[in-house]
């Protein structure tokens, strides 16, 4: 077992669990339900619960649940169900994480619906990390004031942060409201978990690897870098064999195909023992 990094430190009340419950969220649409289900049979089973989110209310007519068989959970508020309001469809899905869920996971996994997840290598890396201290890892970028997660790579909250974002932040709507300083869904974030000095952490690998990243492995490899993770990224990225740690854990932007030859590449092709 690989060591742990020298930003972790102990207290005797800390307990390594080696088979951390992972609950896994993702924020969708109605008109997204293709790409959701994509997901859910690809990485979206692998966690130890999956939950599908839209902000609006049910459809007047039922979907057929044996095209879309995943769990899907309303919000019931059909006005920040727009892309602008994504911050505060956000903090509303914590909160119904919060009162629903808190206690019944270690870790709280948040992805999009064009987000592709090795779920093993994420369970993998929280094994040697503890849910009762407040801590939430993804891939790291900058304001001028801030660090914060990608929210295409996606980022893990521990169970500690959640219990006391929901009982500092969530549960109380003036606090709510100064979380929404920004349009940008992972800003906002950071600022609303800096309320309770939670602040994120970049989960590179021993060989200082990303493991999170914001845009595809094509992309990631041959270097063909935004000018958004050129300006904002914490450390100076890589392409080649040193883009990616072999222990990765995410991707995004990837289209439903990709999704599915990412699922295959990954979990059916074998290679020969002779």
């Amino acid at each position: 077992i690989p060591p742990l990094p020298p930003e972790v430190a102990f207290n005797k009340s800390d307990i390594i669990n080696l088979n951390p419950k992972i609950l896994c969220w993702i924020p969708t649409t109605i008109a997204r339900l293709e790409r959701a289900r994509v997901v859910y049979e690809t990485w979206g089973k692998r966690c130890d619960r999956s939950l599908f989110l839209i902000a609006g209310s049910p459809p007047t007519q039922p979907l057929n649940r044996s095209v879309y068989p995943f769990p899907i959970a309303y919000i019931g508020n059909d006005k920040i169900e727009k892309y602008d309001q994504l911050s505060s469809k956000v903090l509303h899905s914590l909160h119904y994480i919060y009162n629903r869920y808190r206690s019944d996971y270690d870790w709280f996994f948040k992805g999009d619906d064009d987000t592709f997840v090795i779920v093993e290598n994420l369970r993998h890396f929280l094994r040697r990390r503890v849910s009762n201290q407040t801590t939430c890892y993804g891939y790291v970028a900058q304001t001028s004031d801030r660090l914060y997660p990608s929210g295409g790579a996606g980022y893990v909250l521990s169970q500690a942060t959640l219990i006391r974002l929901g009982e500092e932040v969530l549960s109380k709507p003036e606090q709510l409201r100064l979380c929404l300083t920004d349009q940008a869904e992972d800003i906002n974030i950071a600022y609303c978990l800096a309320r309770i000095h939670v602040f994120v952490m970049n989960l590179r690998d021993e060989n200082r690897l990303e493991t999170f990243h914001p845009m595809t492995f094509e992309q990631h490899y041959l270097g063909k870098f935004t000018k958004w993770i050129e300006r904002n990224a914490q450390f100076p990225q890589k392409k080649g064999d040193e883009c990616c740690s072999p222990l990765t854990i995410s991707f995004h932007s990837l289209s439903i195909d990709e999704m599915r030859m990412m699922h295959f590449l990954l979990y059916r092709i074998q290679k020969a023992s002779d």
